[in-house]
């Protein structure tokens, strides 16, 4: 089983997460001043080997150099939709990224990832599946949905929430902001899942 460590990061609390299985890592979501994720990683002798993007918003992206820079060439992945956000923001320009995520599985030393094409945040979101986990970035969270009028698109969002309704309700839900859910709850209590609100 795999073992997950959230990391608070920046002025926007963004949700970062660490990813192990034995002594191997990934990352998943990268936010300003990763300070605190270095040093556990290091403190722990933890081998970083990816570090996937949810999506392109600058507070997701902005501390890859940094990761980089202190735990070596580590690869950046995202969606290769997105990476228009990254290179057309003056924040994240200088990020480059390594390779792309698409529709299908990955394996990291061992952490096997399913990557679900969910765009509607942004064009290029992706929602990742370790085991009973789920990474929803800012497509979903907890009683809320992400927005779509930062680069995204309404129709595709509500396509790809209903894509996740789908799954399986005992699904913990780890997303880009916020407190951590259930697939279950979500489809009862968020009120843009269960018609509550008409949007």
């Amino acid at each position: 089983m795999v073992v997950i460590r959230k990391f608070e990061v920046s002025h926007l609390n963004t949700n970062c997460y660490l990813v192990t299985k034995n002594n191997s890592g990934i990352l998943i979501d990268a936010g300003e001043n990763p300070t605190e994720i270095i040093y556990y990683i290091k403190d722990r002798g933890i081998e970083l080997k990816a570090i996937l993007a949810t999506h392109g918003h600058f507070d997701h992206v902005l501390g890859v150099p940094e990761l980089k820079k202190h735990l070596g060439e580590v690869i950046f992945y995202l969606h290769e939709n997105d990476e228009p956000l990254v290179k057309n923001d003056p924040r994240t320009s200088h990020i480059s990224v390594d390779g792309y995520v698409k529709e299908g599985e990955m394996e990291f030393d061992g952490i096997r990832v399913k990557v679900f094409e969910t765009p509607g945040h942004t064009l290029g979101s992706v929602t990742y599946l370790i085991e009973n986990n789920l990474f929803t970035g800012d497509t979903l969270f907890n009683e809320s949905i992400g927005r779509y009028d930062l680069g995204g698109d309404k129709a595709l969002l509500k396509k790809s929430l209903k894509r996740l309704m789908e799954l399986d309700d005992l699904l913990t839900v780890y997303p880009g902001h916020g407190f951590l859910t259930t697939l279950g709850y979500e489809k009862l209590h968020n009120p843009f899942l269960n018609g509550e609100i008409d949007w």
